[in-house]
């Protein structure tokens, strides 16, 4: 798992960490968001886009293929290039597909 490393671009104690801190997360609504931290860092640095190397703090889990138990966990900043952007909408269309035996899905 990976998700995006603001970490790389907001240092803690600082006035952009305490404001994201008010927030607490980002809101969406039907019409609008109101986002926790600038755009330029959520849409732009941050955000996971497919073939755009970005900094991501990782989850590394090693599964035992026999058992499925959890052999080993790691936890580590990270570099990733994303292979797919997507939505919630095209990713459930996926998973409904019964038909869909494409290498993403």
């Amino acid at each position: 798992m990976h998700i995006a490393d603001v970490t790389h671009f907001v240092k803690a104690g600082a006035e952009i960490d305490k404001e994201a801190a008010r927030r607490c997360t980002t809101v969406y609504m039907v019409d609008r968001r109101t986002d926790m931290l600038p755009s330029l860092l959520t849409e732009n640095l941050c955000s996971l886009v497919s073939g755009v190397d970005r900094c991501a703090f990782s989850v590394i889990w090693e599964i035992d293929s026999q058992t499925y138990e959890t052999v080993d966990v790691k936890f580590s900043k990270s570099l990733i290039r994303s292979r797919w952007s997507g939505n919630y909408y095209k990713a459930q269309e996926m998973i409904d597909d019964k038909d869909d035996n494409t290498e993403m899905t």
